[in-house]
């Protein structure tokens, strides 16, 4: 009876082994979700780590680890590493390593003392959005002892139950986190971080409450009134009209119809108060065609910001580069300046 068991004990043993020698140990876990934003979007948000610790399904499971971006902003060769409890999230690093516009990400990824893979995220159209793929690939054998290569085909049987489990939770929190975002495409804008000159203006100001309707015949009136006020004094212009906008936390405006002028002695009278323009960091829009479209280009541009994490300070202005009196309205130049958050 003994013997007989102690064949059977052994013949099992050597069947786990040959079994082991046999098992494949290259896994691939693949994951897909629908995100109802443009493609621009989803690739701004994921081809940096800004974003990342918002939808990780990783980041809640050790609150006590310490994470450290690196490297660029975005794109290839930025890299975040991490160190936590190797009982929860462990130690190890990733980094980008291929960055195909609103196509493609593909990531290299090392485990302290566990390995190394690649990730990547797949961004397609689809009716509705685009179809998100998120995809992992790793050979559980490289870098193990004898034992660990050996355990490593069991592992893999495995590996798409557990991992592809995190990635269907990072993927729902990738899309929370995207489709609480604007909603304008803004592939194609070009957007200038700019560090803005303070101007000499005579302006005319008016305040409201909740959000500008049309503002056409009230800055028409103002800049008729600071142009005659000009005329009279003999004031020279410096450069072509500005709109400022100041907005508090309040959602109270005021906006000012403002005129650069050549600085000189002068008393103002009526509506007509002097000043300067806003000055310091600012994101620039060229916008091309009529005022009326102009909303186009705020709503791209407060899209394009979203994206990376940047945030609006409170004040914004443009500067009419055409004059629409001598421009045929399709071919007007406006920019659309927008002043960044101290802690942006």
């Amino acid at each position: 009876m003994f013997k007989k068991t102690l064949y059977s004990t052994v013949i099992a043993i050597l069947i786990f082994a040959i079994l082991g020698v046999f098992l494949p140990h290259d896994v691939h876990v693949e994951r897909h979700i629908t995100i109802q934003r443009p493609a621009v979007t989803v690739f701004t948000v994921l081809n940096s780590y800004h974003y990342f610790m918002s939808w990780s399904p990783w980041a809640g499971r050790d609150p006590a680890a310490v994470t450290q971006i690196s490297g660029p902003q975005r794109g290839v060769g930025a890299k975040m590493s991490w160190r936590g409890n190797p009982r929860l999230v462990g130690s190890g690093w990733q980094e980008i390593i291929e960055s195909r516009p609103n196509s493609l990400l593909r990531m290299h990824l090392e485990f302290d003392q566990q390995g190394a893979a690649e990730s990547y995220f797949g961004i397609e159209p689809s009716a509705s959005g685009v179809r998100v793929t998120w995809g992992f690939d790793a050979d559980l054998r490289e870098g193990q002892s004898i034992l660990g290569g050996f355990l490593a085909g069991y592992f893999a049987l495995f590996f798409d139950h557990w991992i592809g489990a995190d990635y269907e939770r990072g993927l729902a929190g990738l899309k929370f986190l995207v489709e609480s975002m604007p909603a304008a495409d803004f592939a194609g804008l070009e957007v200038q971080m700019v560090e803005a000159e303070p101007h000499d203006i005579l302006y005319v100001s008016t305040e409201e409450d909740g959000g500008p309707a049309d503002l056409s015949p009230d800055l028409a009136a103002a800049y008729r009134e600071i142009t005659a006020f000009m005329t009279l004094n003999a004031i020279d212009r410096a450069a072509q009209p500005m709109a400022i906008m100041h907005v508090d936390g309040e959602n109270r405006y005021e906006l000012q119809a403002a005129i650069p002028v050549v600085s000189r002695d002068f008393e103002t009278s009526g509506r007509i108060r002097a000043g300067h323009s806003p000055a310091g960091r600012a994101l620039r829009v060229s916008h091309f065609g009529p005022y009326r479209d102009l909303s186009r280009s705020y709503d791209r541009l407060a899209a394009w910001m979203a994206a990376r994490g940047i945030a609006a300070g409170s004040v914004s202005w443009e500067h009419y580069i055409s004059d629409p009196g001598k421009t045929d309205p399709e071919n007007l130049i406006t920019h659309i300046y927008m002043q960044v958050a101290d802690d942006s």
